[in-house]
């Protein structure tokens, strides 16, 4: 019987598959070649980003604007959004923010040509919403210039959050071990030292029965970076 790790890393592959599928075979973000960035920020160009709190009212998810101006606007800008909020090259493997290499090393999670915006090419103003996830860490929205192949940073946002990055979020359900035996999943940010995971469960008319829930984490080197570090919470109940 697969485990809940494996049914996890395997429902990853799938949408990941899905996605190039639906691009001709080709992963959009991977057309970004960020290992050639430059930064060359520029004080006539700015991003901001509202609102700077997401997820006041118990939310998951969020929409957020984002205004931006260049000085020299041109088809191929974009808007790359970031987290954890600081790519800068002290977040390199083994870097110390000095030497050669990369000056950028964390990809972006979603990004959008400034064109986007219908005034953007004659004003050189624009805005965007981007809808965003509770996924552990902060964001920030990133100005290039030079597309794609050869991005040029410009201007980057302050950071923005969820209220509560470690919330519980996710619930999943699916058959357990026996055919009478439930299991329920979730994604937490708590650690196990934190917060005691369990499951509250019962008729709506009959008072709630708590059931505690066994804990499985992921780390950074199980996956793939920082900001994908999940902690999942896992019970089973006949």
């Amino acid at each position: 019987m697969m485990g809940p790790e494996v049914a996890a890393r395997l429902a990853v592959v799938l949408l990941l598959a899905a996605a190039a599928a639906g691009h001709g075979g080709v992963q959009p973000l991977s057309r970004i070649a960020i290992h050639r960035a430059r930064v060359a920020l520029d004080a006539s160009a700015a991003v901001r980003a509202s609102p700077a709190l997401l997820g006041t009212k118990g939310e998951d998810t969020a929409w957020v604007s984002v205004d931006f101006v260049a000085p020299h606007p041109s088809g191929d800008d974009w808007i790359g959004i970031f987290s954890p909020s600081n790519f800068n090259s002290s977040t390199c493997p083994g870097s110390h923010g000095s030497g050669s290499g990369p000056v950028i090393c964390s990809a972006p999670i979603k990004y959008q040509f400034a064109n986007y915006s219908s005034d953007y090419g004659k004003s050189g103003k624009g805005t965007l919403k981007f809808q965003l996830i509770n996924q552990r860490q902060d964001f920030s929205f990133a100005l290039f210039t030079g597309g794609l192949l050869n991005p040029k940073l410009i201007a980057v946002s302050i950071a923005i959050a969820f209220a509560n990055p470690k919330a519980p979020v996710y619930p999943r359900l699916a058959q357990g071990k026996s055919w009478n035996e439930m299991t329920v999943t979730w994604t937490s940010g708590y650690d196990i030292t934190e917060a005691y995971p369990f499951v509250e469960w019962g008729m709506k008319w009959r008072p709630g029965v708590r059931t505690a829930a066994g804990t499985v984490t992921f780390d950074r080197e199980s996956i793939c970076g920082m900001a994908n570090t999940k902690i999942f919470n896992i019970i089973s109940q006949k």
